[in-house]
């Protein structure tokens, strides 16, 4: 049984080698704990290696790092991605790693479920820190006032 729809796709757990060669169109919401991915792109396989190619539009309520207030953060990436399986990865100790590299992705089971897979590659591009704006000021390290919202009594003392 070949998978040729998006429905098929994201239906739950899949044998990648079901995918069809010839691709899935793919424009799907994903969202899960805040975030809100959609992805606009195709699913391919080549053989046993699958392509992953599009571009995803995210979004995800955040805390600010300097000032703590709560802020929407998107942002629109580009995704060229190649799934091949653990037994295409080299088995000597030292790999030099190069930037083409980092395209690639490695899995062990040809079991998977691919909106979980789509959810956590959108995450990746979540940043660990980030700030409402680039000119955040930040609070106060005396009162705790958001110096965003002005100045503190202590700055006027």
């Amino acid at each position: 049984m070949l998978i040729q729809s998006q429905e098929e796709l994201f239906g739950g757990v899949i044998n990648l080698k079901h995918i069809t060669e010839r691709g899935i169109k793919v424009s799907k919401l994903f969202s899960k704990d805040g975030l809100k991915a959609i992805f606009h792109g195709e699913v391919k396989r080549k053989d046993e290696e699958i392509e992953i190619v599009g571009k995803f539009f995210i979004e995800k309520e955040m805390e600010c790092a300097r000032c703590l207030d709560e802020f929407l953060f998107s942002t629109e990436e580009e995704v060229f991605l190649v799934l091949k399986p653990a037994s295409y990865l080299p088995h000597s100790e030292k790999i030099e790693l190069k930037m083409e590299d980092l395209d690639e992705d490695f899995f062990e089971s040809y079991e998977i479920d691919f909106y979980e897979y789509m959810i956590h590659l959108a995450e990746l591009f979540i940043p660990q820190v980030s700030f409402c704006k680039p000119d955040c000021k930040g609070i106060c390290k005396n009162c705790g006032e958001n110096l965003n919202s002005g100045n503190c009594v202590c700055q006027k003392q």
